[in-house]
């Protein structure tokens, strides 16, 4: 089934491939979804929605930020930034009363997923204990958990996994091109090394990008490669 009029993105070449597993974009599959017309996109969105998911419920989720501002990373879109007047103040790690007692109120609410973001470049040593005790509390709670902490390395990684952590977000921004437009404390290399860590010890990946950050349309065809593959 093509959708589309003009369109060469095959949705059930895409969902399958002979061993099982998800087939590998290539570019020229990436533009055939850029260019299409948003209301098709959107139609072959909620088609590869109902082949997947009850078509008419979604999870509801609730974020907390563990620890806001004071990052010493550069990224250009992000207020949490130390780098910039943006007028977030830094704060200290919350404690794990606060957001067992967040993640409770949140499941009340609805909610089944509990997001923990910390503005750090990466989580140290005294931080993954707090971190961990904060997993496994919402975790009791009934929840699955996801975080963005930055940067991992795999004993981090297989830490956090050990806890109970469902998933991990960390997102590439842009294109490989053009990433030291948008960030010059990291490299887009770092960013692939933390998401193999995720996934090598087999955590879910939360992963994503930004646009109208001053890149080209090549960037954002780049990107969604590297996203899908």
């Amino acid at each position: 089934m093509t959708i589309g009029m003009n369109s060469e993105f095959d949705v059930n070449q895409t969902m399958q491939s002979v061993d099982g597993t998800p087939p590998r974009w290539n570019r020229k599959e990436a533009e055939a979804i850029y260019g299409m017309p948003f209301n098709d996109l959107l139609f072959l969105a909620q088609t590869i929605h109902r082949q997947n998911f009850d078509r008419n419920r979604v999870q509801l989720s609730r974020l907390l930020s563990i620890k806001t501002g004071g990052c010493p990373e550069d990224c250009g879109y992000c207020s949490q930034s130390a780098h910039y007047e943006t007028g977030v103040k830094a704060s200290k790690l919350v404690d794990v009363k606060h957001v067992i007692d967040e993640a409770a109120m949140a499941r009340d609410g609805g909610a089944t997923r509990y997001c923990m973001g910390a503005a750090w470049r990466s989580p140290k040593e005294r931080d993954m204990e707090v971190v961990v005790a904060m997993i496994e509390g919402v975790k009791a709670l009934g929840m699955e958990t996801c975080m963005t902490l930055g940067m991992l390395d795999l004993e981090q990684a297989a830490r956090l996994k050990q806890a109970g952590l469902d998933y991990y977000n960390h997102n590439i921004d842009t294109s490989e091109r053009y990433y030291g437009e948008v960030i010059s404390t990291r490299t887009f290399a770092d960013r692939l090394e933390t998401l193999g860590h995720v996934r090598a010890v087999g955590m879910k990946v939360c992963c994503g990008g930004i646009v109208g950050m001053g890149e080209e349309k090549t960037d954002r065809i780049d990107m969604l490669v590297t996203l899908a593959n």
